[in-house]
């Protein structure tokens, strides 16, 4: 299958891999063109005269392009305008354009960067990587994935609180009923039936101390798998940086990355372009765009430090720092192009981040 817009070729697909276009909506959009054009040539003459005075207009502020190019890019020229004319006042572009100019490269990429929240309270950021408005972000921001906030869930510091207060709880009431044990028995003897009863709860007191991490982890997984029900079909609130809100039910997410993909129901957004991080140098400038809790569109910098794998995959890692809020955010070079999508932080050290490479999207999805 070859893409009639950039002639790149795929196997099969709906939309184009590397421009990213949908073959029937470009296919569409040619049609209506053909129409317009044919209706300027065989419609009468009002409507001809009609049809010259829209063409007119649209070619009046391109006049002179017109006269340093050649025939193949005067006709892409005079697409390009007739699809601007299609968009219209429905342009998110223009729109953040006009209620957020940018004055720098990277104020450029913040408005095609957006803001993601999730109704179970997790947030997180994401990018927009083409006009159609198709967003990248983690898998971890909008995935309520039950196996991976249970180990997230036991391998926390609150996990180790809770164990080490129940402990505490326990130890207490063991000592408790060891001290009223040897009471009882000293007055009534081991065979009583008040010795045996204190025997028997002080046993089972034991037992569930050494049984504690599992139990609480049981306790987790199960409230944890009510949450999964409640919010298996739940949907996500999307904000750009005119606090314009859209909501997204369909999410695509990967199997091989931290990574998924929606659409905002928009047109003609704007979007970052990537860059391959292969050729990046250490010491290079790196920027994070995203929403550190709840810090909507904060910006930090840093550099790149260097790639690191871990389980078969490679980071970039860089001294930016990424907390909680950053997640699924660009990582992007002073020249605003985007190299990676920021993912975590490294514990118990500072402003040790990482992103997964930008390349890994195309073999993502």
């Amino acid at each position: 299958m070859k893409c009639p817009k950039c002639g790149g070729e795929q196997e099969q697909g709906d939309e184009c891999l590397s421009c990213g276009i949908y073959f029937q909506k470009y296919k569409k959009l040619q049609e209506e063109k053909e129409a317009l054009t044919q209706k300027n040539r065989n419609g009468n003459r009002k409507d001809g005269w009609l049809g010259m005075l829209l063409i007119s207009g649209l070619m009046l502020g391109t006049v002179a392009v017109f006269l340093s190019l050649d025939k193949k890019e005067s006709i892409e020229v005079v697409s390009f305008a007739i699809e601007k004319s299609m968009i219209g006042e429905d342009s998110i572009r223009s729109r953040l354009d006009r209620s957020h100019p940018p004055k720098n490269i990277i104020e450029t990429a913040r408005n095609a960067t957006v803001f993601i929240q999730t109704e179970w309270g997790a947030s997180g950021a994401g990018f927009i990587v083409d006009s159609d408005c198709r967003v990248i972000t983690n898998r971890h921001v909008v995935d309520f994935n039950v196996s991976r906030r249970i180990e997230d869930a036991i391998s926390s510091s609150l996990f180790i609180e809770i164990l080490a207060t129940r402990q505490n709880e326990l130890r207490v009431r063991i000592s408790y009923l060891v001290y009223e044990y040897r009471l009882n028995v000293a007055e009534y003897g081991k065979n009583s039936p008040r010795s045996e009863e204190l025997k028997v709860e002080i046993e089972e007191l034991k037992s569930e101390f050494d049984d504690l991490p599992e139990i609480i982890r049981k306790e987790i997984e199960k409230k944890l798998m009510r949450e999964n029900e409640k919010y298996r079909l739940s949907s996500i609130r999307v904000s750009l940086v005119d606090d314009s809100e859209y909501t997204v039910k369909q999410i695509t997410i990967s199997d091989k990355y931290d990574l998924a993909t929606f659409r905002l129901s928009g047109v003609d957004c704007p979007f970052l372009t990537t860059e391959d991080p292969q050729y990046l140098a250490q010491g290079t400038s790196l920027f994070t765009i995203g929403n550190p809790s709840g810090l909507k569109y904060t910006v930090t910098s840093g550099i790149f430090s260097g790639f690191q794998s871990e389980d078969g995959e490679t980071f970039l890692q860089t001294d930016a720092p990424i907390n909680p809020g950053n997640s699924g955010g660009p990582l992007i070079t002073e020249e605003g192009k985007v190299v990676g999508i920021n993912t975590m932080v490294l514990r118990d050290a500072q402003n040790i981040g990482f992103a997964i490479p930008v390349t890994a999207i195309q073999d993502a999805f």
